[in-house]
C-alpha cells in the first residue's frame, strides 16, 4: 500500500512538475526564423564520407569553429574530434563546443576539463534544473549545426558517435542526411548561434567571421524552434501540397492534428509516403507509431519501414518543389519540448539529389500494410497502449 502512494504521488508531482514548467516555457519561448540567403549545399547521406568531410574542414579552420551537437560520445570518433579540436585552439583558433547535458550525460568530466585547459568553451546546454525538474529534464537542445570561419556551415541528423558509421550491431548501417553549406547562407548559421549562445548564458559570442566570395547560386532559410510552433508549420506545409507529401523520420509519434491533415490530404489524391526505420533505437517509440499509423494506412498512405540498419534522416518534401531538411523529427518531442533547428530550400537540384536518395532508400524498405498491424498479439496491443500514454516522453 506505501508503494502504491509513493508511486501515485510521484506521478502527481511529474504531472504537476510539466505542467508549470510548460506553462512557463509557453510565455517565454520564441522562435526564429533566418530568412532564405544565397548559398552552395552538398547532401552528405553516409557516415564515414560524413565525418571525413566535416573532420578536413574542422583541420582547416582559421578563425573559429562552432560545433554543437545533441550527443558526443567519447568514443574514438569522439576523440578524434577532441584531438582535432585541441588541436586548432593550440594554433590560436576559438573553439566552441556545445553540447546537451542529458544527450551527452557520459562524457567524462576529466575528459571536458583537458578540453578546457586548451582554452576551448564549452557549453551544456538544457541541464535540469528547480523548480520544474521533470520538465527541464525532457526539454532537450536537439540542434545538430557546425560552423567554421563562417564560411563553411553543417545542418541534418548526424551526431558524435561510432554507431553512426554502423558499429553498432545491433542498429547495423546507419543512414542519415546533413547538408554542407557555403556561402552567404552561412551568415544566418552565425546569426543563430550568437542568438542561441546568448539565450543558453545571456552573455554575446563575439566571433568573427572571414569574408568569402563565393555567394552561392540557390536560397535556403533556417527555421529554429524552442518545443513550440514545429507542430504548426508542418501543418500549414501539409495543407499547401498539391500533389505529393514526403515524409522520412526515425521517430513518427505525429499527434491527432497532423494524422487528420495527412488523411486529409491522401483523400484529396495526394500521394503521402512515410519513411520509417525497421529497426528501433528507443523502447516504445514503434509501438507508439502503431496509432497513429492505423487511420493513415486505412485513408491510403504509403508507409515504409527501412530493413537494412536503422533510419535516422530527418525530411520533409512537398510537391517534390519544397524540402525541410535538418533536426527535427515528426513527433511530439520535436514539437513540443526540443530545440530543433531546420534548413528550407526550394533548390530544384538538391531536392533531385534528395530524391534519388530517398528512391534507392525506398527499394530498401518494406511497405507496410494494415494486415500487418491489425494481427498484433494482444500483449503488443496492450504495449502501444502503454506507448501512447508516454509518448510525448519517447
Amino acid at each position: 500500500m506505501t508503494i502504491v502512494v509513493i508511486i501515485a504521488l510521484l506521478i502527481l508531482w511529474a504531472s504537476i512538475d510539466f505542467y508549470l514548467g510548460w506553462k512557463k516555457h509557453s510565455k517565454d519561448t520564441n522562435q526564429l526564423y533566418l530568412p532564405p540567403e544565397r548559398g552552395k549545399a552538398e547532401l552528405i547521406s553516409e557516415g564515414v564520407p560524413f565525418f571525413s568531410k566535416l573532420f578536413s574542414d574542422l583541420k582547416e579552420a582559421e578563425s573559429f569553429i562552432y560545433v554543437q551537437f545533441y550527443i558526443i560520445r567519447n568514443d574514438p570518433l569522439g576523440q578524434e574530434l577532441f584531438q582535432i579540436l585541441k588541436k586548432k585552439a593550440s594554433e590560436g583558433v576559438a573553439v566552441y563546443l556545445v553540447f546537451d547535458a542529458i544527450g551527452s550525460y557520459q562524457l567524462p568530466k576529466k575528459t571536458l576539463e583537458n578540453l578546457k585547459s586548451y582554452g576551448i568553451r564549452i557549453l551544456q546546454t538544457e541541464p535540469p534544473r528547480p523548480p520544474f525538474l521533470f520538465y527541464t529534464f525532457n526539454r532537450r537542445n536537439h540542434r545538430k549545426i557546425t560552423v567554421v570561419d563562417g564560411t563553411i556551415a553543417y545542418i541534418g541528423g548526424y551526431n558524435i558517435g561510432e554507431e553512426y558509421i554502423g558499429k553498432n550491431p545491433k542498429l547495423g548501417h546507419w543512414r542519415d542526411y546533413h547538408l554542407r553549406l557555403t556561402g552567404k547562407v552561412v551568415e544566418q548559421f552565425v546569426k543563430l548561434i550568437q542568438w542561441d549562445w546568448k539565450e543558453s548564458t545571456g552573455e554575446s559570442l563575439e566571433i568573427t567571421p572571414l569574408a568569402t566570395e563565393d555567394t552561392g547560386d540557390e536560397e535556403f532559410a533556417l527555421l529554429a524552434t524552442n518545443g513550440e510552433h514545429m507542430e504548426d508549420f508542418f501543418l500549414n506545409k501539409i495543407e499547401e501540397a498539391e500533389k505529393s507529401i514526403f515524409i522520412g523520420s526515425p521517430y513518427f509519434i505525429p499527434g491527432k492534428r497532423l494524422v487528420q491533415a495527412l488523411k486529409k490530404a491522401s483523400k484529396k489524391g495526394i500521394r503521402v509516403t512515410i519513411l520509417i526505420p525497421m529497426r528501433s533505437d528507443h523502447p516504445f517509440v514503434k509501438e507508439a507509431a502503431i496509432p497513429y499509423l492505423l487511420p493513415l494506412l486505412a485513408a491510403g498512405v504509403e508507409v515504409y519501414r527501412y530493413y537494412p540498419g536503422f533510419y535516422h534522416s530527418k525530411v520533409f518534401l512537398i510537391d517534390r518543389k519544397f524540402c525541410d531538411l535538418g533536426t527535427a523529427n515528426f513527433d511530439k518531442r520535436s514539437f513540443y519540448l526540443n530545440n530543433e533547428v531546420n534548413c528550407l530550400f526550394t533548390s530544384t537540384s538538391l531536392i533531385q539529389k534528395i530524391e534519388r536518395v530517398l528512391e534507392f532508400d525506398l527499394q530498401q524498405s518494406e511497405r507496410l500494410t494494415l494486415p500487418d498491424l491489425r494481427k498484433r498479439s494482444i500483449l503488443e496491443k496492450g504495449k502501444g497502449l502503454l506507448a501512447l500514454s508516454i509518448s510525448r516522453f519517447l
